[in-house]
């Protein structure tokens, strides 16, 4: 191969974001394959999948929002909100179930809506918008329950998160099937709708948008709420899942939802980025956590390794621009 064919070669392969999910994905589950038996059976994977899920629902919405420009810290507390919403709302008001859950979803979207009015209306940063809020979500949480675990709650709730669907033989779980349904339609969205479109250019070049007449703020704004009510979703579903709720079930969450999408191929500067490599970067998170479990890996040494993978993820983008511009050089 000439060296014309090497560089076009390369600079396909930097084009697709993906890239940077499917390697360590790939070396990873080779690597764990090998050090554990238990890896590839049918009953680890659907763990690894069930796993992987909670973290593409809510990172659906982070998706979009990063896509847009920005970004949001507070979604792990309103993760441990929505589920303690829906649990209260069933165990000590004596809601229904239904009802019980969209009212977990509104407390989701109020959270979403405040950090939207924070960051776009009163131009406050972000990250500051969001640690606050995260700070307010989760106090409320703790202080409503006290750190007590709100349980038992109905069996008709629990159905969700414990059953799985039959299918073609397969035993596969309801949040499974849940995330995957919500992927699709969030990445047909973002790839063949004027909205879609929209984020892309919000996020890649916030002004030129502007001026071109798309309302960026009001799109970054109703990203905060999508991503406040799917981070409540996220909660109310493993809520059902644990059989009860937990204010500390959504420490940390956020920095695996984020990790999970950066390693996926969306950019941290906005207007680029797709479902499917957030769906990638989604189970490579779940995968790394439960082949480290297996070959028993200190649960304090997982925390250090999410944390590495943070940091790979976010230099992905500088190495791939400063390899385009040798290439282009």
């Amino acid at each position: 191969m000439d060296a014309s064919k090497t560089k076009r070669f390369v600079w396909r392969l930097l084009e697709i974001r993906e890239v940077g999910a499917v390697l360590p994905l790939l070396i990873g589950f080779l690597l764990f394959a090998i050090k554990s038996d238990r890896f590839l059976s049918v009953d680890n994977m659907t763990n690894v999948l069930r796993i992987a899920s909670f973290t593409m629902i809510c990172a659906i919405g982070e998706c979009y929002l990063l896509i847009a420009g920005s970004w949001d810290i507070s979604i792990g507390a309103v993760y441990s909100m929505g589920g303690v919403a829906a649990g209260l709302a069933m165990t000590v008001w004596g809601l229904p179930i239904w009802l019980s859950v969209i009212l977990a979803l509104v407390s989701g979207g109020i959270v979403g809506a405040l950090n939207g009015f924070l960051v776009q209306k009163l131009e406050m940063p972000a990250f500051v918008a969001t640690v606050g809020t995260q700070f307010m979500a989760k106090g409320l949480v703790q202080g409503v329950t006290k750190g007590t675990p709100v349980y038992p709650l109905p069996d008709g709730f629990l159905w969700v998160g414990q059953e799985d669907l039959n299918l073609f033989g397969l035993r596969v779980p309801w949040v499974v099937v849940i995330a995957l349904l919500l992927s699709v339609i969030a990445a047909f969205i973002l790839k063949y709708t004027t909205y879609g479109r929209r984020l892309f250019a919000a996020g890649g070049n916030g002004e030129a948008a502007r001026l071109a007449g798309i309302p960026t703020s009001r799109l970054r704004f109703g990203a905060f709420v999508l991503t406040g009510v799917l981070a409540a979703l996220t909660g109310v579903l493993m809520a059902s899942r644990l059989g009860s709720a937990q204010a500390a079930v959504g420490n940390g969450f956020e920095m695996i939802v984020i990790a999970g999408a950066v390693i996926g191929g969306i950019s941290m500067s906005g207007g680029a980025g797709s479902i499917f490599g957030m769906a990638l970067g989604a189970f490579f998170m779940a995968m790394i956590t439960n082949g480290m479990t297996l070959i028993k890996i200190s649960a304090y040494w997982q925390t250090m390794v999410t944390g590495a993978l943070l940091i790979f993820a976010c230099s992905l983008e500088y190495v791939r621009n400063r390899l385009k511009d040798s290439l282009n050089g």
